[in-house]
Formats: C-alpha cells, structure tokens, sequence
C-alpha cells in the first residue's frame, strides 16, 4: 500500500513538472531585430495616419507631423533597440512621408 501510494506521488510530480515545463518552452521569444521591425513599421503606419486624416488641411497636417516626429524622436532616442544614428535616420525617414 505504501508503496502504491509513493508511485502515485512520483507520478503526480512527475506529470506536473512535465505540464510546466512544457509551458514555457512554448513561450515565444523575438529578436531584437525583429522587434526593431515591428517598432519601426508602427511608427510608419502611424504616421500614414496621420496624413490619411489631415490630408484635406495643409497647415493642421504639418503641425501634427511636427508634434508626431518630436514624440516618435524621443521616444526612439529613449529605446534601447536604435542607436542614436538609427534614431535619426528613421525620423529623416518619417519625415520625408
């Protein structure tokens, strides 16, 4: 009997650790590159935004490009990801939307 009940707890340890380990294997991790990407392209997309709703009035959509590249300017030059050369050329790139 004690020796049934110690295989049904080795068992039992066993069944979780496998379940919980599994977990995290599963976990899916992305490079830095690929994060930098997915930065980049956000600030690209948000930008086309901004010049889809302001498309109509010219003066309002050079002041919300301003307002938005002085944002996405320090923000970029706080993010680890960009060096300060990356960080400009992207904001070089931004602008010339």
């Amino acid at each position: 009997m004690e020796l049934l009940l110690f295989v049904l707890i080795v068992a039992l340890f066993a069944f979780l650790f496998f379940f919980f380990a599994d977990k995290t294997k599963n976990k899916e991790y992305r490079s830095s590159a690929l994060k930098k990407e997915e930065l980049i392209q956000k600030y690209e997309d948000e930008m086309l935004e901004i010049i889809e709703k302001y498309k109509n009035d010219s003066s309002l959509l050079t002041t919300k490009k301003i307002e938005y590249l002085k944002k996405a300017s320090n923000q970029l030059h706080n993010n680890i990801f960009f060096t300060e050369k990356e960080a400009k050329a992207l904001i070089q790139r931004l602008a010339s939307f």
